[in-house]
């Protein structure tokens, strides 16, 4: 009996308590790890920040000489450069003028280029020395990746979807819009002469724009415009006239009234009636009257081939302080003279490995 007891075996631990174990063992060995390299990496940019000021500290004198070296050829430098002042306008084209437009605002920049003052005072009606001040014309499309996801959206419900969604997706689809594809576009003048650009606006804007196809678009819109003017402001008069019919037979009142039920009921459904028709005129009228004031705003809008947007702001200096001379002498200098004091460093080091290693042979 007692044999028996003896030789019974022990229960062996089950597979998920030994899993288990082993599984927060590997989780605290990693974490000591991780806690290891971060330790590691803390001392080594610590080592390298005392051995950058050491460095300091040893050759101060120079860091200051040369950095007040740049300093003042940085300022001599920048007080001989001429100071170039823009400023920006936002227009919105219309009639196909983009194109047009496009091909003014580069003709312009290849005659700044040129320094072509007189052809350039003749353009915007200007004396040479205002001309000659231009340094740059420059064009872009003022459109925003809303508005691209907008346009997206509604080229997807127009396409084909079928195939679409298969082989056009919005970066693509990014990708190919052209600038002449906006109609609102940020137009920007360079000029040693800030007070010279707002003169600039008015030529720019409507100056060699209007060609053939343009005017003749522009005159057949317009055309089209006052025609639907008109012919809503004919419709508004018939209104008015049915409007005082429909007021006239409501004040009338029948010098005998029947006095029978029959007869009094076909008087009221006639008044009923006659009101009715009177509140659908008078909400025919506001929807009439309203798409007269829209055709009016349409029009204004479309008398000009550019409309702007917003004038040219007042010119400010093109140039800030991280592209003057005063910032980016003394950088590269210091830049420069720490490479040289580590070239001299790794240098030194290596003739007294060379001599140790003699030494020792």
């Amino acid at each position: 009996m007692s044999e028996n007891v003896q030789n019974t075996p022990e229960t062996p631990k089950s597979n998920n308590d030994i899993d288990l174990g082993e599984l927060f063992r590997m989780i605290g060995r990693a974490f000591n790890r991780l806690f290891a390299f971060l330790r590691n990496v803390f001392l080594f940019l610590l080592d390298l920040v005392i051995r950058a000021l050491i460095m300091i500290r040893e050759h101060i004198v120079k860091f200051v000489i040369v950095g007040f070296l740049s300093l003042v050829v940085g300022w001599f430098i920048d007080s001989r450069q001429e100071k170039v002042y823009g400023a920006s306008m936002y227009v919105k084209t219309n009639y196909g003028s983009v194109r047009q437009l496009y091909s003014n605002i580069k003709y312009y920049q290849g005659l700044a280029e040129d320094a072509d003052s007189t052809t350039l005072a003749e353009i915007f009606g200007i004396n040479k020395d205002q001309a000659g001040s231009l340094r740059g014309f420059f064009i872009e499309p003022d459109v925003t990746e809303n508005g691209l996801l907008f346009e997206y959206n509604d080229f997807m419900k127009k396409a084909d979807t079928t195939f679409v969604q298969d082989e056009i997706d919005f970066k693509k689809f990014k990708n190919s819009k052209s600038p002449l594809d906006f109609d609102t576009h940020q137009i920007s003048v360079f000029s040693v002469e800030k007070s010279i650009i707002p003169k600039l606006q008015d030529p720019i804007v409507t100056k060699n724009i209007e060609n053939y196809h343009i005017k003749k678009q522009k005159e057949i819109v317009l055309k089209n415009l006052d025609k639907t003017e008109k012919a809503l402001e004919k419709r508004l008069i018939e209104i008015d006239t049915l409007n005082r019919v429909y007021k006239e037979l409501l004040r009338k009142e029948p010098n005998e009234l029947s006095t029978k039920g029959a007869g009094t009921y076909i008087q009221m459904a006639s008044n009923n009636d006659n009101k009715t028709k009177e509140l659908e005129l008078l909400n025919l009228n506001e929807v009439i009257t309203n798409k007269i004031l829209e055709i009016s705003l349409q029009r204004d809008l479309s008398n000009e081939t550019i409309n702007v947007l917003s004038d040219f702001s007042p010119g400010a200096e093109v140039k800030t302080f991280y592209d003057r001379f005063l910032f980016k002498i003394p950088v590269i200098t210091f830049i420069l003279l720490v490479i040289f004091i580590l070239l001299r460093e790794l240098n030194s080091y290596l003739n007294r490995y060379t001599g140790n290693k003699k030494l020792n042979v």
